[in-house]
């Protein structure tokens, strides 16, 4: 691990008010987090989360989930003292940015590993901070209730960095040598975080990375309501936004309608029987400008975008114009997955229309930050998603004590 300064001689207050943490601020800050005094109890962000699961990790009464996801708003105050009472949770005695990877491997391949590497701290809600999708009232909503109640952030919003990462990126991964904390989720991602807590390493950083702008990777519903629930301060995970791991997974689609969606596809698409000598997802990545569709009675096709379109794609992704030619203008029930099985499975079981779509192109998210329009919600899915749990950012006096509890060791 990289080398820790004692840092002796300076209180607390001291460390802190080196970095201003002004409302003003543009660039990351440590926090002072707590984390996990045991092993920890991490969860997938939402949209990882088929229901099971989500009752599954609702058994463990210490679950992140619990403060992340909440099916009671009401109770947030209440468990969060208890978890600090009964010490499983436990305060960094210095503030700290975190050092965190990511070891996967890219969906549907095999052979080559990918680490993304960047740093958790946090982010004044003034910072320039540039979305590029829409998101959902609901979702909003609920996360914004839960911060009201309870000001603890559990799940950092993935942002994209600008910056001389080149320059920090050695010293990070000389921390996760031997981090804190390691997990292995069940989607085959090695996560590893630890906290820096040396001020000559958290100036470095600050400074290779500077002030913005940021891109929304992941978290724009975390983001809206962190700014609508008066917070100032954004929990945030950084990473390089040229980095070769970005990969914008397909966020595949079921609608579900009585409504006969052949006749909206049809002035655009040129409707082909699937082959089926491969998956409908790896037939739809070999084709140019194409989406899989599964119908309910049955029908499996590849909808390949007549030429005369293509142009219309300089301007906006194939999802969009999905969206935009056939999706909107029909009413019914819009269910989304980053596995295309479910969908598949559903359609064919008389429920809807599946829609299998084809990677993302990142300059679409970039172009879609800059000018300032959005893609329709879920079209972007950066895989790995970041963890809930992997440090909670409490914006506010807990109330509590930060001693450690007597039967704590």
């Amino acid at each position: 691990m990289g080398q820790v300064c004692p840092l002796a001689g300076f209180s607390r207050t001291a460390v802190y008010s080196s970095y201003g943490g002004s409302a003003g601020a543009s660039v990351i800050e440590p926090i002072e987090a707590w984390t996990y005094r045991r092993e920890p109890k991490l969860a997938p962000v939402r949209d990882a989360l088929p229901a099971e699961k989500v009752a599954q990790l609702r058994q463990d009464p210490h679950q992140a989930i619990h403060i992340a996801f909440p099916e009671n708003v009401e109770v947030l105050p209440a468990l969060w003292s208890r978890w600090l009472r009964e010490g499983i949770l436990r305060k960094e005695p210095l503030p700290a940015l975190y050092a965190y990877s990511q070891t996967f491997y890219r969906y549907g391949e095999k052979g080559r590993s990918f680490q993304r590497i960047g740093i958790i701290g946090r982010l004044s809600v003034e910072a320039e901070v540039l979305p590029h999708e829409a998101i959902l009232s609901d979702r909003l909503a609920s996360i914004y209730q839960a911060l009201r109640r309870l000001p603890v952030q559990a799940t950092p919003i993935h942002l994209l960095s600008g910056g001389a990462w080149e320059k920090i990126l050695p010293l990070l991964q000389s921390y996760l040598v031997c981090p804190l904390f390691a997990y292995g989720s069940e989607d085959g991602v090695m996560h590893r975080w630890t906290p820096i807590h040396h001020l000559g390493h958290q100036a470095l950083i600050r400074e290779a990375i500077g002030a913005g702008p940021f891109y929304i990777a992941d978290g724009h519903h975390r983001w809206w309501a962190v700014k609508k629930a008066g917070l100032t301060h954004l929990l945030v995970y950084l990473t390089p936004a040229g980095d070769d791991s970005l990969i914008i997974v397909p966020t595949h689609r079921l609608l579900r309608t009585r409504a006969e969606i052949q006749p909206l596809l049809e002035p655009y698409f040129v409707l082909r029987r699937s082959a089926a000598r491969v998956p409908l997802w790896q037939e739809v990545q070999g084709l140019r400008h194409a989406i899989g569709v599964v119908t309910p009675t049955g029908e499996v096709w590849t909808a390949r975008l007549k030429p005369a379109y293509w142009s219309a794609l300089e301007e906006q992704p194939l999802v969009a114009r999905l969206h935009q030619w056939v999706l909107d203008k029909v009413s019914g029930e819009l269910i989304f997955s980053r596995e295309p099985a479910p969908l598949i499975q559903a359609a064919l079981a008389g429920e809807g229309w599946a829609f299998i779509l084809p990677e993302l192109p990142l300059r679409y998210v970039e172009r879609a930050a800059r000018e300032g329009w959005t893609l329709p919600p879920k079209t972007t899915y950066f895989f790995p998603k970041v963890l809930s749990g992997l440090c909670f950012y409490y914006e506010g006096d807990t109330g509590v004590s930060l001693a450690a509890p007597a039967s704590a060791s």
